[in-house]
């Protein structure tokens, strides 16, 4: 019988990086604002649908502060910039839970006057 005196370790690494290319292209990068809010907890959920043409999204803190992508805007300065997206646009909503419904409201309405049908609302599952 033949002695083994040293260990081919070539074969090993290719596995492991053709493991680790399969685990990267599969998982799921979601990138979530940077302002922090409590978002309302439901039971059931459909699923992301984060996967589609221009993204924007809208957050709501507990104060009623708005933000579009991370930028500070008051209602009106936000509906000046939602009117210059496109009506194919996404939008996702971000509201903190300790927030008024009225200022959600405000927002879906605005974006119902406005055409734009494509509107997320980001919760978590109980």
């Amino acid at each position: 019988m033949k002695k083994i005196d040293s260990l081919n370790l070539i074969p090993f690494i290719d596995i492991m990086l053709v493991l680790l290319v399969i685990v990267l292209t599969s998982a799921s990068f979601v990138v979530q604002s940077r302002i922090q809010v409590d978002v309302p907890q439901i039971e059931d959920t459909q699923g992301n649908n984060a996967d589609k043409k221009d993204t924007h999204s809208i957050t709501i803190n507990k104060e009623g502060q708005f933000y579009l992508d991370d930028k500070a805007l008051d209602l009106e300065e936000l509906k000046t910039h939602l009117s210059d997206f496109d009506k194919n646009t996404q939008i996702i909503i971000r509201g903190d839970r300790q927030s008024d419904l009225e200022f959600f409201l405000k927002i879906t309405t605005m974006l119902r006057d406005m055409g734009i049908n494509d509107v997320y609302v980001i919760t978590e599952q109980k």
